[in-house]
């Protein structure tokens, strides 16, 4: 088995837009975040190369949230989804309802675009794909047609439950994902850079320029 610990960063919130954002590198072990590290406002647009420009900070709660979260309950609500697909698609064969197995698929589908799609796009895939979970339930809760379905459609039910539970926290860390006015203060303030007026350009990367070396990181 292949062990692989390291460094990694997890967790972006507090975006603005063109500007910066806030990360948090954890020690993890297998890409899972396991210990929190240090902070950064990276600088929007240096990260090539797996490098990024940015102002160490402290330990920023919501980002370090945000990276368990998003790792974490991501990797439990996939599972949990797969399982109640394989427990459920026994049940759907077993009543022979083509027409929930096409809506359980759909369900699943959706489920994984939000986690891929940011923005509304991926909120609306998430929505919907609960919307279906509910349909779902009311239409496999009513029974079974035998034992073994009856079983499957139990256990199944649990697993479902349990993804949507886990989706829907997924889902709640989006609201970290764009900086308020306040929070957008703030990160100028810890930048050195002046807070622009709404009308004008957003600071470019000349304005970074008057930082003392000593504040600027660059990591892996």
């Amino acid at each position: 088995m292949i062990i692989i610990f390291g460094e990694k960063s997890y967790g972006k919130v507090d975006r603005v837009p063109g500007v910066c954002y806030v990360v948090t590198v954890f020690a993890h072990l297998n890409y899972l975040p396991l210990i929190p590290l240090r902070s950064y406002i990276v600088i929007e647009g240096t990260e090539s190369g797996g490098e990024f420009r940015g102002k160490q900070i402290g330990v920023s709660l919501k980002s370090m949230i945000a990276g368990y979260a998003r790792v974490w309950i991501g990797a439990l609500t996939i599972l949990a989804g797969i399982g109640a697909g394989v427990e459920l698609n026994q049940a759907l064969r077993a009543r022979q309802m083509d027409g929930a197995l096409i809506g359980l698929i759909a369900a699943g589908v959706l489920g994984l675009l939000s986690f891929f799609v940011g923005g509304k796009i991926g909120a609306g895939f998430q929505v919907a794909a609960h919307v279906v979970s509910v349909v779902m339930w009311f239409v496999l809760s009513g029974g079974a047609a035998n034992r073994k379905a009856a079983d499957a459609t139990n256990f199944g039910l649990f697993l479902l439950f349990v993804a949507n539970v886990g989706l829907l926290l997924f889902g709640l860390t989006r609201l970290f994902d764009h900086a308020g006015s306040s929070r957008k203060r703030e990160l100028f303030d810890q930048l050195g850079v002046e807070v622009p007026d709404d009308d004008d350009e957003e600071p470019r990367e000349s304005k970074w320029e008057e930082w003392d070396a000593s504040e600027d990181r660059r990591r892996r």
